[in-house]
């Protein structure tokens, strides 16, 4: 893998690696919140010899610089589009994990035609549904947030939110306005209208994008096909690695 910086016409660095086989079928890798390119190259080098590889540090993560803007999903798929359009890559599947996969869900949406075949891993294109016990917990977070602004230091609010915040909320120094835009997203309405075939691989016990997700995108995306990886977690490539062959055969064939 080739490591490689591209500069956008808005002047941000993305940076990306390549194993440069320009002769073969494209699949572009785009990994979760607060990961980077690199949390993947488990999956991705197996298939080095058969694809070309192209994994991305999304816009904000690992050497790619932040948006200049709070950003959502939607710009973030632009982005990584254009992206594309520029290094010459008109043809390409796209291989998405958790936030990733929601950004591959939008290119495939609005670029149809550039885009042949979606792998989704636990990604997160619908808004999570929450229980009473989380909203009585929001409550609790919010009120005590309410008296911290009130009476307490920014260093000891900083300190708390990062103690009682989300896993994911704790990996966003810097990104946070993009996180909250991001967690707010939902798009169960564009599901039916995605043109290409889709694979999902989802994890049993998956707690951030719960298997229902999963669920439900398999009966509302027009040509999709899944597999539940027993006792999986959000990272599923873990526990089981059958996802190389897959996506072999799914792209290939």
């Amino acid at each position: 893998m080739v490591e490689k910086k591209y500069v956008t016409p808005d002047g941000r660095t993305l940076s990306y690696c390549d194993n440069e086989a320009f002769e073969k079928k494209t699949i572009v890798f785009l990994h979760g919140w607060g990961c980077n390119k690199e949390n993947l190259r488990g999956v991705y080098l197996p298939l080095c010899d058969d694809l070309r590889i192209i994994s991305v540090d999304l816009p904000g993560f690992g050497e790619s610089e932040r948006p200049k803007e709070t950003w959502g999903s939607l710009e973030y798929a632009k982005d990584i589009a254009a992206f594309l359009k520029s290094c010459g890559v008109e043809k390409y599947s796209l291989f998405g994990h958790s936030f990733g996969g929601k950004i591959a869900f939008l290119i495939a949406y609005v670029y149809p035609h550039n885009v042949e075949k979606l792998i989704l891993m636990s990604a997160n294109v619908l808004r999570n549904r929450h229980g009473f016990d989380w909203y009585l917990k929001v409550g609790c977070y919010k009120l005590t947030k309410f008296f911290m602004n009130t009476f307490c230091s920014a260093e000891k609010i900083e300190k708390w939110k990062k103690h009682f915040g989300s896993e994911d909320y704790k990996n966003s120094e810097g990104m946070r306005d993009i996180l909250v835009k991001e967690v707010n997203e939902d798009f169960s309405s564009l599901l039916r209208q995605i043109e290409v075939p889709v694979f999902l691989y989802w994890g049993e016990k998956d707690a951030e994008t719960p298997i229902w997700m999963a669920n439900k995108l398999k009966r509302m995306l027009p040509d999709s096909g899944i597999f539940i990886v027993n006792n999986g977690t959000h990272y599923p490539f873990l526990q089981d690695m059958r996802i190389v062959s897959i996506i072999k055969t799914f792209i290939l064939n």
